[in-house]
């Protein structure tokens, strides 16, 4: 086992960019924040780079051994595709100006999804499982999957299903609601017009994860986002509709727990890929 006890984590997402050292059970001993820079790359990098240096010098690292990126947009074998959040549209090469400045580190990128999805395998709630899934809702659906302990590099994504878009669902169906928040308080409340549309909702999400399962047989899958608020409301409708989907068919049961690292999980994601990349 390596003897490598801090790690480079970073977290670039569509609004923020965040760089930090990590030990190996996730802590962070420094980090910085700013926002993130879109449509310049090439100056996105050179950012990153100076953060790194602010955060390996306040926490002692004297030569980076292992950087993690988790990445808001396609990656695919450590190059990062399209992100539409920060105007990059053809890819860019981010492994090749890593592996020029910091030769001695092992560099793993993953897309934000898959980056969690890893981390709630190998610290959180899906530890210790072969194959799980990790799955946020909160302004669009993101998707991670683990196989036999690996990422694979198929970032899924819904808009309809989300946490926004039960905003859009209420509306296509004659109900105003004002967020999330709201149409929960009202299928609370058992509303008619309120659990009209819940039905709606509860059915193609449901089905949209027996679909999930019928493609990865997942032992259990790691469920976050904003609409976790109201986690009470909807999971068992969930489980018992998607398993009432699969029920034909030999697979794992359709199980959903609610993630460890929550929705701040980009640095927690983006050192635990880096303890991965250390670690193959």
């Amino acid at each position: 086992m390596s003897t490598v006890e801090k790690a480079i984590a970073i977290d670039c997402g569509g609004t923020n960019l965040r760089v930090a050292v990590v030990d190996r059970e996730l802590n962070v001993l420094a980090v910085r924040r700013v926002p993130s820079l879109a449509n310049n790359p090439s100056k996105l990098y050179e950012i990153m780079k100076e953060l790194i240096s602010e955060v390996c010098e306040e926490a002692g690292v004297t030569t980076v051994e292992t950087i993690g990126m988790s990445m808001c947009g396609i990656v695919v074998h450590n190059k990062v595709g399209r992100v539409g959040n920060l105007g990059i549209e053809g890819g860019f090469d981010f492994e090749a100006l890593f592996n020029r400045d910091y030769p001695h580190a092992k560099i793993l990128i993953a897309n934000d999804g898959n980056c969690s999805a890893l981390v709630e395998a190998e610290y959180g709630v899906n530890k210790g499982l072969k194959d799980s899934a990790f799955v946020t809702i909160s302004t669009g659906i993101g998707v991670g999957i683990i196989h036999n302990g690996e990422m694979i590099d198929l970032p899924l994504e819904g808009v309809l299903l989300s946490g926004n878009g039960i905003v859009h669902l209420a509306a296509m169906n004659d109900l105003t609601v004002v967020d999330g928040k709201d149409f929960f308080d009202g299928v609370r409340d058992r509303k008619p017009e309120y659990m009209r549309v819940y039905d709606i909702w509860t059915r193609r999400l449901g089905l949209w994860f027996a679909n999930l399962q019928l493609m990865f047989d997942v032992e259990q899958i790691a469920l976050s986002g904003g609409v976790m608020k109201s986690k009470d409301v909807f999971v068992t409708d969930i489980e018992r509709i998607a398993n009432a989907a699969i029920a034909t068919w030999r697979l794992n049961k359709i199980v959903l727990k609610e993630a460890k690292y929550g929705q701040d999980v980009g640095i927690a994601a983006a050192g635990a890929l880096a303890w991965h990349a250390l670690n193959k």
